[in-house]
């Protein structure tokens, strides 16, 4: 899969990413990411990027650890 670069906008500021994922799939992952980052932003008044960022990432976190959880379950489930 060859990479490219894409310039995407996350919480007001430009990111150059360099994926193998198509272009849209990428987008879509940065408008979840900044979406996260302008939610949490206008909940917390918080404005430092650094706050906001680590924020989303442990949302995100949270969101993933669940996610595994649930499929070691029906993992689990599905070896019955």
């Amino acid at each position: 899969m060859d990479k490219k670069t894409i310039t995407v906008t996350i919480f007001n500021e430009q990111y150059n990413l360099t994926s193998g994922l198509p272009k849209e799939d990428t987008d879509a992952i940065a408008a979840m990411v900044d979406e996260k980052m302008q939610q949490l932003a206008e909940k917390t008044h918080v404005v430092k990027t650094e706050r906001v960022a680590v924020w989303a990432a442990l949302d995100f976190a949270g969101e993933l650890y669940k996610l595994h959880r649930e499929y070691a379950k029906l993992l689990a489930a599905a070896k019955e």
